[in-house]
This record gives structure tokens, sequence and C-alpha cells, in this order.
């Protein structure tokens, strides 16, 4: 496999430059170090070298490794911009709303997959959905499984720091007024 650094990719123009700023599912903010061709098995492809972005709470000072993505399945992938301050309101009334967004009967396994594709299709919209949908999962399950609670946590993380950053507010502010606005969907019996 060759790499060639700092060369036009052939096979497809990034929409991203290098120092950009951008949001990978699951991963959430990380930076564009740049678009590099590798030759793989006699093709070129163009990738994005992403590095993530540490929240300033975190206390590991362990390098994680490059993320390669290619640049013609990138959006497909779920890499974005990050949320902008004009779409909060959209998120707030996703939360607002006593929608579910997927069933609540379905089995995890059946069922994340289906959430991991909201978030890469949806973006932060995405997000909000899963969020709101698994704050409901939770509240119903009488122990919710160790397999929601970490995906819960790791959506949340990731909106509420894209919320944060988006809107200036802090990320307990946030939680608590978006817990507030989905009180309403734990009486909605669907």
């Amino acid at each position: 496999m060759e790499t060639h650094l700092n060369r036009p990719a052939s096979t497809a123009t990034p929409i991203f430059q290098a120092g950009t700023t951008v949001i990978y599912p699951m991963l959430g903010k990380c930076t564009v170090i740049g678009c590099e061709e590798k030759s793989i098995g006699g093709k070129t492809l163009a990738f994005y070298k992403l590095e993530v972005q540490r929240s300033s709470f975190s206390r590991s000072s362990r390098q994680d490794p490059a993320v390669w993505i290619p640049v013609n399945a990138a959006k497909e992938q779920g890499l974005r911009a990050p949320l902008q301050a004009e779409n909060v309101p959209e998120i707030f009334a996703i939360f607002a709303s006593r929608e579910y967004f997927f069933e609540i009967q379905r089995p995890w396994n059946q069922l994340q997959p289906e959430l991991e594709r909201t978030i890469r299709l949806e973006g932060a919209i995405g997000l909000a959905k899963v969020s709101s949908y698994l704050f409901v999962l939770k509240k119903k399950q009488i122990v919710p499984s160790p397999e929601v609670n970490r995906f819960s946590e790791a959506v949340d993380r990731l909106l509420y720091r894209e919320l944060s950053e988006a809107t200036g507010e802090p990320i307990r502010a946030l939680e608590e007024k978006t817990k507030k606005l989905m009180r309403p969907k734990l009486t909605l019996d669907h």
C-alpha cells in the first residue's frame, strides 16, 4: 500500500480541508489532518486523516490512532460539520416532542444498528432522536442492560458536548434542561 501525502485525490474531491473541525459518529469532534491518497488493490483512493479531539475534561494523555475515512464514502459514514447555534432549536424540539422515534419493545441487538445508522445519516438531529429514545427506554426498563447504559452514555456525551460548544452553555445546564423537556414522554403510553 502506497501513501501519497498532500496531493489532490484523484478519486474524489475532498469537502473538508486540513485543519477543519468535523464530527465523526460515535467518536465526536475530530480535526482533519489532511487528505491522502492510498493505493489499495491497484486502485488509488483518497482518505481523510482525522485526529480525535479530546474533551478538556479528559484525564488521559494517551494519543489515539488516526482515523482514516474514504473521501468518497465520508458522508455515508456520517462525517459532517459541527452543529451550529441556529440548528439548536430543532434539537430542543426533538427533546420536547412526545415522539419516541423508535419502537420500545424491539430487542437491543436489532435496535442498536438502527440507532447507529440514524446517528450516521441524520447527524446531530439523529443524536437527539437516539438520546431521547434512550432516555425513555432506560426509564421503562426495570434494569437497563449494561449495553444500553454504555451506548446511552456515549450518545449523551457526544450530544451534550456538541450542544455546549454550539450554545456556550455548560453541559450540566443542558442536561437538566433536556431532562425537563423529555419528562412528558414518560407519561405517554405507546
